[in-house]
């Protein structure tokens, strides 16, 4: 998201690349969540991803395979997205306002770990 902020993407190509990438994380929230509530059966997650992503086939199906294989919990894709929406907050609150730089901001993030988002700031 950062680098989408940035003006990273060059190209049309870069562009509809990242959005591309964007729309997958999101679809992942929707069918893990949908999968784990019942209202989806595997196969309709594939079908899901080939119908409103792009995905060839047999990638949606790696991509549900290993989404359900892999011991992460039913929430793991939600808590991805809402901590990268926290991190985005922060780094506006902290480095566009000018309290913190770019560098500053992500040396703290990796030096607390896996502190929670609201722990870091300014020293």
């Amino acid at each position: 998201m950062l680098l989408w902020d940035m003006g990273f993407p060059k190209t049309p190509e870069d562009r509809v690349g990242m959005l591309f990438w964007r729309m997958h994380r999101c679809a992942r929230i929707i069918f893990s969540v949908s999968f784990h509530l019942g209202l989806m059966s595997a196969q309709q997650c594939v079908d899901f991803l080939v119908n409103n992503v792009g995905h060839e086939v047999d990638n949606a199906v790696a991509e549900v395979r290993r989404s359900f294989e892999a011991s992460d919990g039913p929430l793991y894709q939600s808590s991805y997205m809402l901590g990268a929406l926290q991190f985005r907050a922060l780094h506006k609150e902290l480095v566009e306002s000018g309290k913190m730089t770019n560098r500053a901001f992500h040396d703290a993030i990796l030096k607390g770990n896996s502190i929670p988002v609201e722990m870091v700031g300014p020293a």
